[in-house]
Order: C-alpha cells, then sequence, then structure tokens
C-alpha cells in the first residue's frame, strides 16, 4: 500500500481511537466487539473499521472461536512498524480529551498523493520557489498553492523570503516524533505491496 494511503486510513477519529484502544489494552488485542464499544459502534461498524487498519498493516486480524480478535502488534519488517512504535508512545502519553485532534493535523499533510510528491520535490531539491516548484512537481498553480497551505499549516514546509524578494519553500524540520516519523517515511517511498 502506498504511504499516502496509509495515511489516508489513519487520518479518521474512529479508526485512531479504535489503534488507540488496542494499542493500550493490556495484551495489545481485543475482540471486534469489545473494540467498537470503545468507540460507540455497534460490531458490524467496527470491523468495517478494523479492517481497514489491518489492510493499512497496523492489526493483525484472527479468528478464535466466535470471536474476531484484532492485535496491534504489525510484523517489525512492515512499513507501518516505526509508525506504530510512535503512535503507542503517543497513545500512551495521551490523557487529555481532544488528544486526537494534534494527530490527525499532522497525518492529514500526509493523507494525498500530491503533498508526497510536493515533499520529495523539496527533499531533492532543498529551497525553491512556487514556479519552480510547480514545474518540479507539474502540478497547476491553484492545486499547488492549496496542497501546500495543508503542508505549511501543519509545519511541515516552511515559506520564506528569499534575497531577491520572492518566496521560496523549504521542507520544515518538526520536533513533534509523529511529523518526523511521517516526514522520513514519506522521503522513503514504500514499496508496492
Amino acid at each position: 500500500m502506498e504511504f499516502w494511503k496509509i495515511c489516508r486510513v489513519l487520518n479518521n477519529e474512529i479508526r485512531l481511537s479504535l489503534l488507540r484502544e488496542i494499542a493500550t489494552s493490556p495484551n495489545r488485542e481485543l475482540h471486534v466487539v469489545q473494540a467498537g464499544e470503545f468507540v460507540g459502534l455497534k460490531k458490524a461498524a467496527a470491523s468495517q473499521y478494523l479492517k481497514q487498519l489491518a489492510e493499512a498493516g497496523f492489526l493483525s486480524v484472527e479468528r478464535t472461536g466466535r470471536y474476531v480478535i484484532c492485535s496491534g502488534e504489525p510484523e517489525k519488517a512492515s512499513p507501518v512498524y516505526r509508525l506504530q512504535m510512535v503512535l503507542a508512545r503517543l497513545f500512551a502519553a495521551s490523557c487529555e480529551l481532544d488528544w486526537q485532534k494534534p494527530l490527525l493535523n499532522t497525518i492529514n499533510a500526509f493523507a494525498h498523493h500530491v503533498r508526497i510528491r510536493i515533499l520529495q520535490s523539496l527533499s531533492s531539491n532543498a529551497r525553491c520557489g512556487f514556479e519552480e516548484l510547480a514545474k518540479a512537481t507539474d502540478l497547476p498553480f491553484a492545486t499547488l498553492r492549496r496542497q501546500l497551505g495543508i503542508l505549511i499549516a501543519a509545519q511541515i514546509v516552511i515559506p520564506c523570503d528569499a534575497p531577491d524578494g520572492h518566496r521560496i519553500y523549504e521542507l520544515g524540520k518538526p520536533s513533534d516524533p509523529l511529523a518526523r516519523t511521517l516526514l522520513a517515511l514519506a522521503l522513503q517511498p514504500l514499496s508496492p505491496s
């Protein structure tokens, strides 16, 4: 699965909450009914959300008798293992009511293939102006402006002024561990599965 698609799976309050419940459960596993109860969903709805997490590599799913057990231990060789470990630490440390919002804002920056293309282009060009970036990414100005706005709001891309007065863009150096991990993964394209 492409990296941006993995981020798109995570970019949902319910899936993120389900992943958190499994990651913070005593055995790092729950059956579908338990997981659904934690987020207020019936079995069928919870099952669909969990299936999407499993397809992205965040969970393993196993039938045990009448129950379907979801485990939050991805394979160590899987492309999401690093991301899962960062999320597990953040889940354990988050105790505030609105814990999802900052995570979702960061994840959203990586949940579109165009934004990944912009990041990869900035990685290879270091700093570049808007027109140069539009040419390198082969994007229309309106699309580039909209997608850059999302990356700038998440502080993944930093705009600055060049000595000649033109605006230039460069990759940020995020201090947030989730943003750092997502950026590193975005710049190392995953092999298609």
